[in-house]
């Protein structure tokens, strides 16, 4: 059938005049010029050919590709975290007052990323020159490897400031240099962290193409993780005892002043002569007994002064006691009388008797006034030695109070120094029953299944890359219907 199309303005035949009508022909009734112009043949069409094609290409490339893919395994290991005391026993009331928060379970987890973690494993498995873990050092390596062999570290460590990431060279098994490049950023890359649930239980391990390997590799990595918990105590109980030791040093030197403080005491006090005090009190009695006959005869004393001393001034003083009583009265008073009786007046012999007899009359009296006086003076002296021994005793009795004092702190003294003896020991014995705040549930084991590659997960994959394969190669036909979807 011939195809019949709409000639140019130019090609056209000119009009007969203005009223003429344009031609009616069938091409008006065709589709828009971009379509009609394209041949039906050109057009691109789905074809259910070229997608199985695109699809069984993508298919056989995965089949072959399978035996290739090298097998990963994983090795883990299950803990349990728990809130334990010092020595690593479980603390159960800790745990019912202060439970593993979710910090604290994220900063357990952090630790195994660690580089002590990190080095124990590295070294332990020589991983710095398995192939697995070891990254092929490029030009610039092994140029500064070179130079360092010639001229030096020099160059080696500017490279080191500059790249964090490069580790210092070592040797290795054939005696050549090796640079170490992110061996450890393989490590933590190839590790396990896994939290079950909201639990204190976690999976730790790692990944490796060896399953012996993976399993070993996790096996240390749990030892360093508890051994590194037990070091934490251990640091911890050494500082303690350090300090203990700080303590009880401190704790004799004050015992030792004290005792000293308390002998020095005695000795300056007097105290240490315990026989002072009962001389003391034996003095106090004697001298409070004659103090007391004192008193009383120093009122008897001064009764009799005063009392002949009124007598005398009263001109009554032949009739007072000590008078009559007195040898020499009696003996004038018997001279006298025979003086008289032999004269009838008064002979100066009378008169001489009779001032004799006045004189010892007024020696009375000064004698009963001196006596009196006597007495006096002994009970101010006996007062005197009474209050002396009185003040000693008190002195006595508040450094006795001082003394107890001394010996109270002594006593406290040693006390703490016997705790801090104690409390040493029993540390020191705990030292030695450190246990870490973990417990393995679960040893890591050599896997029999490696983890990747896996069978379903695959096939999902290649059965939807062959489905994408297979669109691929109709592409033009779903473009051209995405052109004329988004057009209209």
């Amino acid at each position: 059938m011939e195809r019949r199309t709409r000639k140019p303005a130019s090609q056209r035949a000119p009009s007969n005049g203005p009223e003429s009508l344009p031609e009616l022909s069938a091409p008006m009734l065709l589709a828009p010029e971009a379509h009609v112009n394209e041949p039906i043949e050109a057009r691109p069409r789905y074809s259910v050919r070229r997608f199985f094609d695109g699809a069984a290409s993508v298919l056989v490339m995965a089949a072959v590709a399978w035996p290739f893919l090298p097998p990963v395994f994983e090795s883990t290991a299950t803990l349990v975290l728990r809130p334990t005391d010092m020595e690593g026993q479980a603390n159960y009331p800790q745990a019912v007052r202060q439970p593993l928060d979710e910090s604290f379970i994220l900063s357990e987890l952090d630790v195994f990323r660690s580089e002590a973690i990190s080095d124990a494993v590295v070294n332990t498995h020589r991983l710095a020159f398995d192939d697995e873990f070891m990254s092929k050092p490029g030009v610039a390596t092994k140029v500064a490897g070179f130079v360092s062999g010639m001229f030096g570290n020099v160059v080696t460590e500017s490279i080191a400031r500059e790249d964090p990431k490069m580790l210092p060279l070592e040797t290795d098994r054939s005696g050549g240099e090796v640079v170490l490049i992110g061996v450890k950023e393989k490590l933590l890359d190839k590790m396990v962290l896994r939290r079950d649930r909201q639990s204190y239980t976690v999976r730790v391990g790692f990944r490796s193409n060896d399953p012996d390997k993976a399993a070993a590799m996790t096996n240390t990595l749990v030892r360093a993780f508890l051994a590194s918990q037990v070091e934490r105590k251990a640091q911890n109980a050494d500082a303690m005892k350090a300090l203990l030791k700080d303590r009880i040093d401190e704790a004799q030197r004050e015992a030792d002043h004290s005792s000293a403080a308390v002998e020095q005491f005695m000795i300056s006090s007097g105290l240490i002569d315990q026989g002072e005090q009962i001389a003391l009190e034996a003095q106090l009695r004697a001298l409070s007994d004659e103090l007391a006959t004192a008193q009383a005869r120093l009122i008897d004393a001064q009764t009799r002064a005063d009392s002949l001393a009124r007598m005398q001034a009263d001109n009554t003083l032949d009739s007072a006691p000590e008078v009559l009583a007195s040898p020499t009265i009696q003996r004038l008073n018997q001279s006298l009388t025979e003086s008289m009786s032999r004269l009838a007046v008064m002979s100066t012999e009378s008169r001489n008797i009779l001032k004799q007899a006045a004189d010892e009359r007024d020696r009375i009296v000064r004698s009963a006034r001196v006596e009196a006086d006597n007495w006096v003076e002994r009970e101010s002296r006996l007062i005197s030695e009474v209050a002396r021994i009185r003040r000693a005793m008190v002195e006595r009795e508040k450094a006795t109070f001082q003394l107890a004092q001394l010996r109270r702190q002594a006593a406290i003294d040693a006390e703490l120094l016997n705790d801090a003896h104690t409390r040493a020991a029993a540390r020191a014995m705990a030292t030695g029953a450190l246990k870490p705040d973990a417990e393995v549930i679960s040893q890591p084991i050599a896997p029999d299944k490696p983890v990747f590659p896996n069978v379903i997960l695959y096939g999902i994959g290649s059965m939807g890359l062959a489905g994408l394969a297979g669109a691929a190669m109709n592409a033009s036909a779903i473009r051209r219907d995405l052109n004329r979807l988004m057009k209209s």
